[in-house]
């Protein structure tokens, strides 16, 4: 190719020259036209499609009743609202059995972290006003939503 960089060469013989390159070159390559597999048991298989679905049978009622009230029976979750002396008769751990027993917090709160939802002079207006007119001023009055 470095004769192609010469600067002695015009155009059309810097041409000839890459088309007898290309023609050598193609002579030589050779696509290969049959498709085989070496070991079909080694080829990737493609997944299922995702929005592929099986019908399955529905169960009965009395079936998913009694699951459901088996899976709630056992879930840790169905009673996060009550203290820890109304979920359990004695405390589970180490750490549970300081103030147990006590209905009341042994620490009081601190008023400088205890912020409690209480309303100013604005937002006791807006309570007065809404309840006197029947609506909120920022309700849609016409379309779907409207009484």
């Amino acid at each position: 190719m470095a004769l192609l960089s010469n600067p002695k060469l015009d155009a059309v013989a810097k041409n000839s020259i890459w088309e007898e390159h290309v023609r050598k070159e193609n002579k030589t390559i050779s696509l290969g036209e049959t498709f085989s597999i070496s070991d079909p048991r080694k080829m990737d298989i493609l997944p299922e499609k995702p929005n592929r679905t099986v019908p399955a049978p529905q169960p009965d009622p009395k079936d998913v009743a009694s699951a459901s009230a088996l899976l709630h029976e056992l879930s840790s979750l169905k009673d996060t609202d009550k203290m820890p002396h109304e979920r359990f008769a004695l405390p589970v751990t180490g750490n549970m059995e300081y103030g147990f027993f006590s209905t009341r917090p042994l620490v009081p709160t601190n008023p400088m972290f205890d912020y409690k939802t209480r309303s100013c002079d604005v937002t006791n207006f807006a309570t007065v006003f809404v309840n006197s007119i029947g609506h909120s001023p920022f309700a849609r009055t016409d379309g779907p939503t409207s009484k």
